[in-house]
């Protein structure tokens, strides 16, 4: 072969390789995802519109470009990709990538964060193959990327939810379960668990609304875990319980935390109610236990102490109410007050029982409960009801039943709490019931609150002198009041 021949042949090999090269960057520019493809030197020959696109980098700047150049849209340096393991096998590649997964023979695939591609950086999953001539011989490498940032997005959320309670933010009993299984080994011994159940929870949902009771519910989180320490696993184990975990915790540790929370609850708001939780605790020390003994000797203990809290937590709880009550409503700390001597003196002349003493000074105290129930623009209204907002002030009998029964504290006084509207006739409200079917109490309270009411006037009534109230409430003995209740009054008062 001569030299003529010789260059002929040279000339139309670089033609057909020109060729080549312009037909594989013809095919990967209508690619969908982004595609860049690197010669046997690393060099840039192809760089579709999709890369265009994502880098914001004309094809025409890349073309030709050699060391790494490709990395710079992506990262701002240049630095070794996929386009690198697959063609050279460089182990400085494989040091850039976490994780770096065979698809099939030499293509390979990894998911990497590219902080210079969107606004906020982007996570992209990049797909890497070598590409060979008809000969076998390795001729490049090509590599098509596509920005999955939203799909893990997605996943980051799904995989939130499954494990946090959507509520609190905390984790959920499924999370606690899967890390009490991680962590119980010999090496995080001791482990301590506290189990915690919200108190009042069905009150507040009753009294005030779901609204108010997830408040309750996400305050007790949140003192939950300004007491505890940050490496500690807080869960809503169910309704209104908590769950604490605490790796590498004795007991001693364990009740400080205890304390701590404790403490956080005394000094938390009051509104709607004092946050109150009754705890547990209970302590693995040795890898024989079976950490399901150890929750549910804290689960017992925590049940244990709420019934010995309960007197202290029912004397919170009924102060609660009241604030609530006084807040809310015209009632004041002084009409209560004076309530209770009057029921208290009228009982006396009775001779009731001790334990009807105690019930009926409690329903002094919170017979218009229901009333926190209704909004404050007509309980405080200074003028005349209009029909529609009487109609809606009449329901705050059946309100305060529902929430006495909701409580162990307050339902014995329910029914009176239900009745202490309804009059002697059975004009009253909300039953029309009459006579004796009305509860003792109740009817005693009738008659006390309104003659304070009489004396002591409202926004919207005048006061009456002692006299005048007093032949108000025999005027109306028999209709409104019980006749033999009302002679008793009298001679008390």
């Amino acid at each position: 072969m001569n030299n003529n021949d010789r260059f002929t042949e040279q000339k139309q090999a670089e033609q057909a390789l020109r060729q080549s090269k312009q037909l594989l960057a013809n095919i990967i520019s209508f690619l969908p995802d982004a595609t860049a493809v690197v010669d046997q030197e690393g060099k840039i020959i192809a760089w579709n519109r999709a890369m265009e696109d994502m880098t914001g980098v004309e094809a025409a700047e890349m073309l030709g470009k050699g060391n790494h150049a490709y990395a710079l849209p992506f990262y701002g340096l240049p630095r070794p990709t996929l386009l690198d393991i697959v063609l050279n096998n460089d182990k400085e590649s494989w040091q850039q990538y976490g994780e770096v997964e065979h698809i099939r023979e030499e293509t390979l695939a990894a998911e990497t964060f590219c902080p210079y591609i969107g606004s906020q950086g982007a996570i992209l999953y990049a797909i890497a193959s070598p590409l060979y001539d008809e000969q076998g011989n390795k001729t490049g490498a090509i590599e098509s990327v596509r920005d999955i940032t939203r799909q893990k997005q997605d996943e980051e959320k799904i995989r939130y939810l499954s494990y946090h309670d959507k509520l609190t933010g905390l984790y959920n009993r499924a999370f606690f379960e899967e890390e009490l299984k991680r962590l119980d080994t010999e090496r995080q011994l001791p482990i301590s668990i506290i189990i915690g159940d919200v108190n009042g929870l069905k009150l507040v949902n009753d009294a005030f609304g779901h609204h108010d009771g997830d408040e309750l519910l996400t305050s007790t989180a949140s003192l939950l875990k300004e007491a505890c320490r940050n490496d500690d696993i807080i869960a809503r184990w169910g309704g209104d319980e908590f769950a604490i975990l605490l790796p590498q915790t004795d007991e001693e540790e364990a009740l400080k935390i205890h304390k701590r929370i404790k403490n956080s609850c005394r000094k938390a708001g009051s509104y709607p109610l004092q946050i109150s939780i009754s705890l547990g605790v209970s302590t693995k020390e040795y890898s024989w236990q079976n950490t399901l003994d150890i929750i549910k000797e804290a689960e017992d203990r925590m049940y244990r102490n709420k019934l010995l809290e309960h007197k202290s937590n029912r004397s919170v709880f009924i102060t609660s109410l009241e604030k609530t009550l006084w807040m809310k409503s015209h009632e004041t700390r002084e009409h209560t007050s004076r309530l209770r001597r009057m029921v208290v003196q009228l009982g006396q002349a009775l001779a009731l029982p001790e334990n009807e003493m105690d019930n009926l000074t409690l329903l002094a105290s919170l017979h218009d409960i229901g009333k926190i129930a209704i909004p404050g623009s007509i309980l405080d209204k200074p003028t005349r009801l209009t029909p529609e907002e009487w109609e809606i002030i009449k329901k705050h009998p059946e309100i305060g039943y529902r929430i006495a029964l909701s409580s162990p504290d307050l339902s014995p006084i329910a029914e009176s709490i239900l009745m202490h509207h309804e009059r002697w006739d059975g004009s009253g409200y909300p039953l029309e019931v009459k006579g004796t079917d009305i509860p003792l109490n109740a009817r005693i309270l009738a008659i006390a609150d309104a003659y304070d009411v009489m004396v002591h006037g409202r926004p919207y009534q005048k006061s009456m002198s002692h006299n005048e109230a007093l032949e108000e409430i025999m005027r109306y003995a028999g209709s409104q009041f019980d006749p033999n209740l009302t002679k008793i009054f009298i001679t008390c008062r």
